[in-house]
């Protein structure tokens, strides 16, 4: 991996190994505007918020869940996070022991994943298909682990446009993952870094929405759309959770950016947050056709997932083949970077496997890149 990304920066290359919104989509003009009113006006911006973040802040996301998750809950159940990595990692934080078990879907967020084995967690896979975490292999999966007296701390979820794979869990399997969480006793942690970014359908029910035994807790960023460089995140759950978050947050960071918090206040309110979407749902659904066009086309034959939502699409190369190689010759030889998925599994299964972004590439990159894909795989 850190090959790859050293021959990305000193060549021009088409990338497809970004995992960030197009610079285009981005607001800037307004943030900049913004970030002089918000100096000007709000006198304590050069100074700490709470740790878990200034209120106005977590009453505007309190406002945010109700709208887009019907989630009713209260600024004081929600902690202002740098970004959703730091909300995972303080949740490995508190939850996670050495050889403690934590199951996650495989593949998965590999920066949960390897965030979460150092604190010594035991991270078990789950696979996934098309229609997401397939829960009955969860709970073949818990009630071996409860077999051998075992007990799982968390399982962790993106189930709307995961990363990787791009796939959205169907709502009868987020039913039943939370009657498996009801009859095992477990905690889920739901990551909805890709909500936002759903291009066809209506919007999935969140598991937060659907639980009603407390056993969720929310994992929410506003980078997807906003940006990935204002490291606004938050987590919302049960209160005696938020309150351990609380303790181990304060004394590690004291707060998140305040200008950047009231940053994102100023664009939910005005509604800049909505504007945004609406012009990364466009740029990335087109970018999106495009690929799945061009696989089709320049790739047949080849397994490839066909996401609703996100912004990844991963795809099985020929049988026996390095990913790491791949992905290496790719670059040194056509200029195009991807990147290897299997750091993403908790196995060895995603060996044959690459992961390839599109809201980073301009479209006419998109066509071009995956015809030096297929040269090198020698269609």
């Amino acid at each position: 991996m850190s090959k790859i990304s050293d021959l990305s920066r000193k060549r021009e290359v088409i990338s497809f190994a970004a995992g960030e919104p197009d610079p285009s989509v981005l607001p800037r003009k307004i943030f900049g505007e913004l970030m002089k009113e918000v100096f000007e006006k709000v006198e304590l911006v050069g100074n700490y918020t709470p740790a878990d973040g200034a209120f106005e802040l977590r009453e505007e996301i309190a406002k945010f869940m109700k709208k887009y998750d019907d989630v009713k809950t209260d600024p004081n159940k929600i902690v202002v996070t740098i970004g959703g990595s730091q909300a995972l990692d303080l949740l490995g934080r508190i939850f996670l022991d050495a050889g403690d078990i934590a199951i996650s879907e495989s593949p998965s967020y590999v920066n949960t994943l390897i965030d979460w084995k150092q604190y010594g967690a035991r991270i078990v896979g789950v696979p996934v298909d098309d229609s997401g975490m397939i829960t009955d292999e969860l709970e073949k999966t818990v009630k071996k682990l409860k077999g051998e007296r075992k007990r799982v701390k968390l399982v962790y979820t993106i189930p709307t446009g995961q990363n990787p794979s791009g796939v959205t869990m169907i709502e009868e399997r987020r039913k039943h993952l939370l009657e498996i969480a009801s009859q095992y006793d477990l905690i889920l942690v739901e990551d909805t870094a890709y909500n936002h970014l759903l291009y066809e359908g209506q919007p999935p029910k969140t598991l937060r929405s659907m639980d009603k035994e407390g056993r969720v807790i929310y994992s929410g960023t506003f980078s997807k759309i906003l940006g990935t460089g204002l490291r606004i995140g938050w987590l919302e759950g049960p209160s005696e959770v938020m309150d351990l978050i609380k303790m181990v947050k304060g004394p590690t960071d004291m707060c998140a950016s305040t200008p950047m918090q009231y940053l994102v206040i100023e664009s939910l309110r005005r509604g800049i947050f909505e504007d945004a979407k609406k012009k990364a749902l466009e740029n990335y659904k087109m970018k999106r056709d495009i690929m799945i066009k061009s696989i089709e086309e320049k790739l047949k034959g080849l397994k490839f997932t066909k996401p609703i939502a996100g912004m990844f699409i991963l795809v099985w190369l020929k049988k026996g083949m390095d990913g790491y190689a791949f992905a290496e010759e790719l670059l040194e030889k056509k200029g195009v970077a991807v990147v290897p998925a299997a750091a993403f599994y908790t196995d060895d299964s995603g060996k044959e496997v690459i992961r390839l972004n599109f809201s980073m590439v301009p479209p006419e990159k998109i066509e071009k890149g995956i015809s030096s894909i297929a040269e090198l795989l020698g269609f």
